[in-house]
């Protein structure tokens, strides 16, 4: 009987990770490419700070209980920035000033929470 410290699964494990067949990627990278936009939260947020809209169809109302949009933001988040003009929500909507980046439409509205994202 001979005894044998050889593993042939440790070995073929320690080529695949010489090869760079080891693990695909780190966990904060995986949760970084996997990275979702965020909706702001129905709490308070920063005035000073711009934001942005998610990609969707964004309908802009003239008040926070409004139900007929005075305007529509067709997906295009990144071109788009935000202020807001009041901190806290009310209904779940946010008033807003919002401007597309190269000086094209502009506005003043209140819009869905679920649409706004903060900066990055």
């Amino acid at each position: 009987m001979t005894c044998s410290s050889w593993n042939p699964w440790a070995a073929a494990g320690a080529v695949a990770l010489l090869l760079g067949c080891g693990p695909l990627e780190a966990p904060e990278d995986a949760e970084r490419e996997g990275l979702t936009e965020q909706a702001l939260t129905n709490t308070c947020h920063s005035t000073s700070a711009s934001y942005t809209f998610t990609c969707a169809t964004v309908n802009v109302y003239s008040t926070a209980t409004g139900t007929t949009p005075i305007d529509t933001i067709q997906c295009g988040g990144a071109y788009w920035s935000v202020t807001l003009l009041k901190a806290c929500p009310t209904n779940g909507r946010f008033q807003v000033e919002y401007a597309k980046d190269f000086g094209g439409e502009s506005g003043t509205g209140w819009v869905s929470r679920s649409v706004l994202v903060a900066p990055r």
